[in-house]
């Protein structure tokens, strides 16, 4: 029979604060004994701002419909396509250090402003630590607090109802050596930690996943494990059911889908896990991490060398396929080009291929119709991804972790003066030129290599631009929505408004490069309640002017 130990965090775990000043033996001693090592200060540190800025989206063709059964990609492909999905990299945290050892990313959960990572260690050590990002603010996220476990591997976290459920393994002394899974319920208050916490005993050596929803704890456990449900209050065991390799676990229209390694998808009733149906995937290699999503009553399977592959709740039936990308690179290994983890948001699939990186398809059209939009262009391979709320978080194991955020048209603007009514969807190349006698207007989502502005361009919606942006003496460019453009470390790709040129902005700006204003330009903010956030240098040369009602973040302009 399972146990629920259930012990204040106080008395359970011994903290050791960093704010707090101790004498270097004092710590050392602490930290010895302690089960969880805390620290809520000089975190900034691990933020790294020198890649923030407009992501890339490399190898963006257009394809060929795929049949019901596969997306296929055209051997003819146009390369210089405009994504529909502009993104920001807008921090990028480096993996906890404890005691000389890189931890990984392996997890996130997400509620309101908080993303809460997990992190782990490979091999037989017993390490792992969480840490809480503020994300309030998109463009400054804080790392709030820092937890190391030195007696304990985390293989997921999720939140749910203000709190943290951790699926992994220990060896604390309140846990039984010989059968080490253990799922950790953690209460918070204000997004942070409480000394309220319960172990959970789990059987097999590893819980692999765990969710909570208003019926229960749900947790998987590997090699030789179970599905196991337990009382949302008590934590006592309602349920477990014996399934072998138990990878992921998910809640879909009232019901919990698992994955198992070597059995495929097994689908129960929400209330009292009573066995719904269940459907062979591909044998997958032991041990390896592998999620699962859902989309259009599909679950979608990260399968390793196979690719994704979707597959009808109802019937079981396959519906669509993703292979795996074909990867040139003579550098990369191609034993290391592996599908570990899927996403879906915004009709967008992202998908963790390992060493080949973060591949993102199109599903707009339906699983019928699935097109490539490309592969991020972001430094490192991808082992974890997830998305929630308009955020990407992407884990590159040693490598640190990612957050990316989609550019939506999110501002409180109450600007009517630029119409965008009736305007086409932005479907052209990277390079957008609007040329002389040429005005043009468009909507929609759209990611750009560059933009010039030679005459008149209305854009409603949401831009993103990697590279510079130009609008040249005489242009005018009417911007309703939100725009970005630039990256930190190539400031000089700026955004340019030169002589006699206008900028016209009802909503939100973030600039990451430099913003240099010639001789005659003019931004001018519509309505109330617009904003611009330049993290680079503003460069005036000559008379310019700015007017109406704005709020500047870093007081640039």
């Amino acid at each position: 029979m399972k146990k629920n130990i259930s012990i204040s965090l106080l008395s359970l775990f011994v903290f050791v604060i960093s704010c707090s000043s101790p004498k270097t033996s004092d710590i050392e001693e602490q930290v010895q004994e302690s089960k969880v090592i805390l620290n809520n200060s000089n975190l900034s540190h691990r933020l790294n701002e020198g890649n923030l800025g407009v992501i890339g989206i490399k190898e963006a063709p257009k394809e060929d419909p795929g049949s019901a059964n596969t997306a296929v990609m055209s051997k003819n492909a146009v390369t210089d396509v405009a994504s529909n999905i502009p993104m920001v990299l807008i921090a990028e945290v480096s993996a906890p250090v404890h005691e000389g050892v890189t931890l990984r990313a392996t997890h996130v959960a997400i509620n309101g402003d908080y993303a809460y990572v997990s992190y782990n260690v490979e091999g037989s050590t017993y390490l792992g630590g969480i840490d809480i990002i503020n994300i309030a603010d998109p463009t400054a996220p804080v790392i709030e607090l820092q937890a190391i476990l030195p007696n304990t591997d985390i293989s997921s976290i999720s939140y749910y109802n203000n709190s943290l459920f951790i699926a992994g393994a220990t060896n604390s002394n309140d846990v039984d050596e010989s059968n080490p899974a253990v799922v950790i319920k953690m209460e918070l208050q204000g997004g942070l930690p409480t000394e309220n916490i319960s172990l959970i005993d789990v059987s097999s050596y590893v819980a692999t996943d765990v969710i909570a929803n208003s019926n229960g704890i749900y947790s998987v456990s590997g090699d030789n494990g179970d599905l196991s449900k337990y009382d949302l209050n008590s934590n006592n065991i309602i349920k477990s059911i014996p399934l072998n390799d138990l990878r992921a676990i998910g809640e879909y229209n009232n019901k919990i889908i698992v994955l198992s390694g070597t059995e495929g998808i097994h689908v129960y009733d929400s209330n009292n896990l009573n066995a719904v149906k269940s459907f062979s995937t591909s044998q997958d290699i032991v041990e390896s991490k592998r999620t699962i999503d859902f989309y259009d009553n599909n679950v979608l399977v990260a399968e390793g060398k196979k690719g994704l592959e979707f597959y009808n709740l109802d019937s079981g039936n396959n519906s669509a396929t993703i292979d795996l990308p074909e990867v040139t690179d003579v550098n990369i290994d191609q034993n290391e080009v592996v599908t570990n983890a899927v996403t879906v948001t915004n009709d967008h699939i992202f998908l963790a291929n390992g060493a080949a990186g973060i591949a993102v398809h199109d599903l707009k059209d339906g699983i019928s119709n699935i097109s490539k939009t490309g592969t991020l262009d972001i430094n490192g391979s991808s082992n974890y991804v997830k998305s929630k709320d308009g955020y990407v978080f992407v884990a590159s194991g040693n490598g640190g972790f990612k957050i990316l955020k989609v550019v939506e048209d999110d501002s409180n603007s109450s600007g009517t003066d630029i119409i965008c009514t009736g305007l086409p969807i932005y479907t052209g190349t990277s390079w957008l030129n609007v040329n002389s006698n040429n005005p043009q207007s468009y909507s929609g989502s759209a990611s750009l290599n560059g933009l010039n502005v030679n005459d008149d361009l209305t854009f409603c919606g949401s831009l993103a631009v990697r590279n510079g942006l130009n609008i040249n003496s005489g242009g005018n460019f009417y911007m309703s929505g939100s725009i970005v453009q630039g990256s930190v470390h190539n400031k000089w790709n700026s955004f340019n408004i030169n002589n006699n040129a206008t900028f016209y902005i009802e909503g939100s700006m973030v600039i990451y490069g430099n913003m240099i204003l010639n001789d005659g330009a003019t931004i001018e903010f519509l309505g109330s309640g617009s904003s611009v956030t330049i993290y680079g240098d503003v460069i005036k040369n000559g008379n310019v002017t700015i007017k109406g009602d704005y709020t500047d973040t870093f007081n640039k302009l």
